[in-house]
């Protein structure tokens, strides 16, 4: 696919994109800071999650100028939520572990998901058919673990990550 006819297919993604950031520099100039702060964080959030859809958009076979522009939204995705770390540190002291959870969740099943194809695990788990009482306990307590190893790989890894992220930010601000 050539990047003009990805740009015309997705030009709403990339329009909400350039709003999202267009917000984000007009929320960062309120008087109020704290709200500023808490708008802004937020506005990037979006940002975040638009750009992010943006690239699930990308098809497998690509001209060389997408290919090229594949590498611009990623490194640029890379960039935003780098400097969304660093600049509202104050807020990421406290809800690091969120997204932390999410990753280490998202890590887990994908890491468990081949095993879904085992004929075993499959009459085990009742996957691809009607569940018993039995299954449906036992799947939701394979998830309510997979939270819970993910809470707390996440509040383990959450102080270390954030000494870092501030040693970087007063190091190079």
């Amino acid at each position: 696919m050539p990047l003009k006819e990805f740009i015309e297919k997705n030009h709403i993604l990339l329009s909400a994109v350039a709003v999202f950031a267009t917000i984000t520099a007009l929320l960062s100039n309120l008087p109020i800071k704290w709200v500023s702060t808490v708008l802004s964080f937020i506005s990037i959030a979006g940002t975040v999650v638009i750009w992010h859809e943006v690239q699930t958009q990308l098809p497998k076979k690509m001209s060389p100028k997408l290919f090229l522009f594949r590498y611009v939204l990623l490194w640029g995705l890379g960039g935003l939520v780098f400097y969304w770390l660093l600049e509202f540190r104050e807020i990421w002291h406290v809800f690091l572990f969120i997204p932390l959870t999410i990753v280490f969740m998202s890590e887990i099943v994908l890491t468990l998901r081949p095993l879904t194809e085992l004929n075993i695990v499959k009459k085990i788990f009742g996957l691809g058919k009607e569940k018993n009482w039995f299954q449906k306990i036992l799947k939701v307590g394979v998830a309510l673990s997979i939270a819970f190893i993910s809470l707390f790989l996440a509040t383990l890894f959450s102080p270390s990550i954030n000494l870092i992220l501030d040693w970087i930010k007063n190091t190079f601000h």
